[in-house]
């Protein structure tokens, strides 16, 4: 435990961290990447039909999916931004208690779930990520799938009617 009065040294950016992240850097890039193509998939799309509405129920939901599964990746990567850091953790929690005689204890974080959080030993916690982000993703995350489910059962709902037909 490092008391909080306690001075840790210079100020050390970036390369001392103690997160991955070059990991999440990846992660953010690869993010930004997909978030760029499934808009330059699905904005043409809408734009052309001039309405979300596709011509099939089974496309309008297949849509949805994509939307749904763009907003919680977009989600993901603001978390991801809230969570890195560019000063080790007594620079980054340090200024956030500085009245309080507590022990600081450290930094826990997460990639899956999205949490950079400062811990005290009086209990006291301050996580970074806004507490929306979890579970905005988890839900967009759920519509994504039971549009996409609801989309592959219209879709085949559609292959029989033609066959009989």
């Amino acid at each position: 435990m490092i008391p909080i009065s306690a001075d840790p040294g210079p100020v050390q950016l970036a390369t001392d961290t103690g997160q991955n992240s070059l990991v999440a850097l990846a992660v953010i890039l690869c993010g930004m990447l997909t978030l760029i193509a499934l808009c330059a998939y699905l904005l043409p799309r809408i734009i052309r039909r001039g309405s979300f509405r596709a011509p099939t129920l089974a496309a309008t939901l297949r849509d949805a999916a994509i939307v749904c599964a763009t907003l919680a990746l977009a989600v993901h990567v603001y978390g991801l931004m809230c969570y890195l850091r560019l000063e080790n953790e007594f620079y980054t929690c340090g200024p956030l208690r500085r009245a309080a005689p507590a022990d600081f204890l450290g930094m826990d974080e997460s990639l899956v779930p999205v949490s950079s959080v400062c811990r005290w030993s009086d209990g006291y916690t301050h996580d970074f990520v806004p507490a929306f982000v979890n579970p905005a993703i988890a839900t967009l995350l759920a519509l994504a799938v039971i549009a996409a489910g609801a989309a592959l059962g219209r879709a085949g709902v559609g292959r029989d009617l033609a066959r009989r037909g």
